[in-house]
């Protein structure tokens, strides 16, 4: 008998406030890899094209009341918001979208959830946090455990003292070691970009941690 592919479920959310029992989503993405990061891009014809990339899945939200969002994200991200209003879904139309996208692999239906794609990503547990309370569906797919990258990169800089990865600003960076289609175009504040950023990361990682 096959075994089940061992997929990673890259998850990246932009969000209204940090405090997150408060916090309101603005934007999610995603992209699916098999365990050599390389990514699989879902199949599900239910998905609207436009929340489709090549190698994943993103949309925007609708926004809540002015007041109900930071100050600095006010400040700081106005083209998301701005997007939001003018594109932004409910958050229960992108949870059914996003479980439609997970439908499109069988290892989302295997009854152990130990084998099931494990929701990846940096300092996943916000995300996680979020996906709990706004997203049951596309959580329902998933795997019991997180795997963040924020463990390996605490190492990297704690124990191994070496420098840090640089995202931020750096396409070709991330664009060296990143093995989907999809064009590196975002920065900060973009959570589709921060999503390439992670499956570039993790690879960074493990192409170093072989030599030392």
């Amino acid at each position: 008998m096959t075994e089940p592919r061992r997929l990673f479920c890259w998850f990246d959310t932009e969000y209204t406030t940090l405090e997150l029992e408060r916090a309101r989503l603005l934007e999610v993405a995603l992209i699916v890899t098999d365990d050599a990061l390389l990514p699989l891009p879902g199949t599900s014809k239910d998905v609207p094209e436009d929340l489709l990339r090549r190698d994943g899945f993103s949309a925007f939200l609708k926004p809540p009341p002015e007041d109900e969002i930071s100050e600095h994200v006010k400040e700081n991200y106005r083209p998301l918001l701005e997007r939001c209003r003018r594109e932004g879904r409910s958050v229960e139309e992108v949870d059914a979208h996003l479980s439609s996208y997970m439908d499109s692999f069988p290892e989302t239906r295997i009854a152990s959830l130990r084998e099931r794609p494990v929701l990846a990503g940096n300092s996943i547990y916000a995300d996680y946090f979020l996906a709990r309370k706004f997203l049951p569906c596309f959580l329902s797919h998933l795997n019991y455990r997180l795997f963040d990258v924020t463990t390996l990169k605490l190492e990297w800089l704690f124990h191994y003292r070496e420098k840090k990865f640089e995202k931020l600003g750096s396409p070709e960076s991330i664009r060296e070691l990143y093995r989907g289609r999809d064009p590196i175009a975002g920065d900060k504040h973009d959570a589709y970009y921060d999503v390439q950023a992670s499956i570039t990361e993790l690879a960074f990682y493990r192409s170093r941690l072989k030599k030392i």
